[in-house]
C-alpha cells in the first residue's frame, strides 16, 4: 500500500466533473434538491448544493440510471449560496426499476 503524502487521505484518485444529480434525505420531510458533481473517485465525491447537510447524513444520490447511498464526511463553507460536501460511497448500484 502506498503512503499518502501530507494531509492526502483518498484511496483513490478523483477527476474533475461538473455533472448535476438529484439528492434524496430520508426522514419525515424527505426532501429532494440538486447539486453538482466537482470532483469523484471509486469512493467518494465532492459536490457543491444549496442545501444545508450535516456531516454523518446518509444520502441517496442518483445520476441517470445510478443510485448511490453515501455519507456526508466533510462540510466546506459557503462561496456563492452554496456549500461544499465530501461524500464517501457506501453502496452503488443501477436503478433495476429503470432498466427496459
Amino acid at each position: 500500500m502506498t503512503q499518502k503524502s501530507g494531509s492526502e487521505q483518498r484511496r483513490h484518485p478523483r477527476t474533475a466533473v461538473g455533472a448535476t444529480f438529484d439528492i434524496s434525505m430520508a426522514g419525515p420531510s424527505a426532501a429532494k434538491c440538486r447539486a453538482t458533481i466537482t470532483d469523484l473517485s471509486a469512493g467518494g465525491m465532492t459536490f457543491k448544493t444549496d442545501a444545508e447537510l450535516e456531516k454523518g447524513m446518509t444520502l441517496h444520490l442518483r445520476v441517470a440510471d445510478i443510485h448511490v447511498r453515501g455519507e456526508v464526511r466533510s462540510v466546506l463553507g459557503a462561496a456563492g449560496g452554496q456549500r461544499r460536501y465530501g461524500v464517501r460511497f457506501h453502496k452503488v448500484g443501477l436503478d433495476s426499476s429503470r432498466i427496459n
